[in-house]
């Protein structure tokens, strides 16, 4: 007679379970793509101000002669003209959307949203950043010598392949920057087992 009474509560807590709403146990997901998402917003905001367009002129001026020293390390007899690089053989423009603030920003938003002490957002959200702003270093010198040498690549490169890095990237950066924070603190003491 016990055995029956087991059996009979089993169909009623799988009845209980399937009643459940779908959002039950996923408010850490829903939390995350809220903050998320209003993150994102708050990015597209800034980028309609007036004075962002004057700040990102000056980073671009700033990728610019920073590429153009390296494309002087490789032996390309570059000059800088505001955003424009300039050699006698090609010539590349680092607009907006050649910059990495959106990859940036994305990564950011990312590691914000994401439930972990601030200890931890801090290094990670500047190692990421600093990672993703020397990738569009890399970025910028090789579509250089891609529109050099194989000038029928360039728009893809340039238009694809390059901007599939940079959502890859700052996705791999995200998930490796969450291992990072599941990672015990060596500065923390350790329970003893």
């Amino acid at each position: 007679m016990p055995r029956r009474g087991k059996q009979q509560e089993a169909p009623r807590s799988v009845a209980k379970v399937r009643r459940q709403p779908w959002s039950a146990g996923k408010g850490s997901i829903l939390w995350f793509g809220l903050k998320f998402g209003v993150l994102m917003v708050l990015l597209y905001a800034l980028l309609l101000m007036p004075f962002f367009d004057h700040l990102l002129y000056v980073y671009l001026g700033a990728n610019a002669r920073l590429a153009s020293a390296i494309l002087n390390w490789l032996g390309q007899a570059s000059q800088v003209s505001e955003i424009t690089i300039r050699s006698a053989k090609f010539a590349i423009t680092v607009r907006r959307g050649c910059d990495a603030v959106e990859p940036a920003w994305f990564f950011c938003a990312a590691v914000l949203s994401f439930p972990a002490s601030l200890a931890r957002k801090i290094p990670g959200m500047l190692a990421g950043v600093t990672l993703i702003l020397a990738l569009n270093l890399v970025r910028i010198v090789s579509l250089y010598f891609i529109g050099l040498h194989f000038p029928r690549f360039f728009a893809m490169a340039h238009l694809e392949i390059w901007p599939a890095i940079f959502i890859v990237m700052a996705i791999l950066l995200w998930v490796g920057w969450i291992g990072w924070t599941e990672s015990p603190n060596p500065r923390e003491p350790h329970e003893a087992t």
